[in-house]
């Protein structure tokens, strides 16, 4: 397995999303913590990849970072994923004889017994402290933005981590990384359904076409954010992706579209068709989780030409 196949796995974790009723709706954070918790780990020379120890060291660097992305209701249960990881296809856990596979609640006592390993190719890749490396960063760049800073800081509990102070290199928007692009672009496509989220337009070919006519479009651009999180996407036609980018229009924070008076639709059919697009609500995904961020938003509405 390549690191950019890797990473494409990685932001799309089965993590879940929490209900309405519990706050805002927001993917959950157990599963991303755990690996950079076993990351960190395996850093430090208490892990290898074929045996990460369910310990008191994992579960205090996992509540390290949960402390700080935690939001409404989370709890703080490293179990859980230790578990649960095991989903995703390429982590295993098992019992104290290291074949039978965990079919059961994992407990504190179970501390110093029970054990993960990696598979599926990223036991190797891991093995590779660059790879480590680049994988924390794409799981902060996916799932914790915002907290990437403190994440990402030699203040917790870790020691071959990148430095704070020399931040990771700025990215073009159109530039994959590692295969962090074309990740982003599936899982915005997946929320999405495979709809432009400004026309409706949603034409999706069998899959082995590997086909698609919409775009993974940031509402703040990756190089000025690092920010991978699909509240930061939107699904978008071309032609309307190349409209956004361009600042004639643009999603605003009350869910409606607002055009650029430089438009005129005597000119051309084409920007008639973008001034009709003025007022009309951005068709969004039925997962709350996942609708665009506010500040997202609010920066593209500033981009608008006026």
């Amino acid at each position: 397995m390549l690191i950019a196949a890797a990473i494409e796995r990685l932001y799309d974790l089965n993590v879940g999303t929490t209900p309405v009723q519990e706050g805002a709706p927001h993917e959950k954070p157990h599963k991303p913590l755990l690996l950079m918790a076993a990351f960190d780990l395996i850093d430090e020379g208490l892990a290898t990849p074929d045996h990460i120890p369910w310990c008191q060291e994992i579960r205090d660097r996992f509540t390290a970072r949960f402390n700080l992305v935690r939001k409404h209701n989370d709890q703080n249960n490293p179990d859980l994923p230790f578990r649960y990881l095991a989903g995703d296809g390429f982590w295993e856990p098992v019992e104290a004889d290291g074949v039978t596979p965990i079919r059961r609640q994992i407990l504190v006592s179970d501390i110093g017994k029970v054990f993960a390993r990696l598979t599926d190719g990223f036991e190797f890749l891991v093995a590779i402290p660059e790879n480590r490396r680049k994988m924390r960063e794409a799981l902060v760049a996916r799932y914790f933005p915002h907290h990437a800073a403190a994440l990402l800081s030699s203040a917790l509990p870790q020691s071959a981590i990148s430095d704070p102070l020399s931040p990771p290199a700025k990215v073009a928007e159109d530039e994959p990384e590692s295969g962090r692009s074309t990740a982003f672009r599936r899982k915005i496509l997946e929320i999405y359904d495979h709809q432009c989220a400004a026309c409706g337009l949603r034409i999706k070919l069998p899959a082995a076409y590997d086909v698609s006519f919409i775009d993974a479009a940031h509402l703040i651009p990756f190089a000025d954010s690092r920010n991978d999180h699909p509240t930061n996407g939107l699904a978008l036609c071309k032609n309307h992706h190349w409209a956004m980018d361009r600042n004639l229009i643009a999603p605003c924070p009350d869910h409606h579209w607002r055009v650029s008076h430089v438009l005129d639709p005597r000119r051309s059919n084409g920007e008639a068709d973008l001034l009709d697009l003025a007022g009309k609500k951005l068709l969004l995904p039925q997962d709350q989780a996942f609708h665009p961020a506010g500040e997202g938003l609010e920066w593209r509405c500033k981009q608008l030409i006026a």
